[in-house]
């Protein structure tokens, strides 16, 4: 997911997948993807914090 804000004040999400893209303009959309990617980073780990679980998992492999 991509959030867009062009440098007219405009405000866009593009969503892609295995199956299917999607451009998102309408207000209740972007309210609700820009929620879902506040609750993304509130939640994912720093870079430093992701390199060390990729090679931790690596590593027990």
């Amino acid at each position: 997911m991509v959030l867009i804000e062009t440098p007219e004040r405009e405000h866009y999400a593009y969503e892609e997948g295995q199956a299917v893209s999607v451009l998102h303009s309408g207000s209740k959309e972007l309210s609700d993807l820009t929620q879902r990617f506040g609750m993304f980073r509130t939640q994912a780990l720093s870079t430093e914090e992701s390199a060390r679980f990729i090679g931790k998992v690596a590593d027990e492999w």
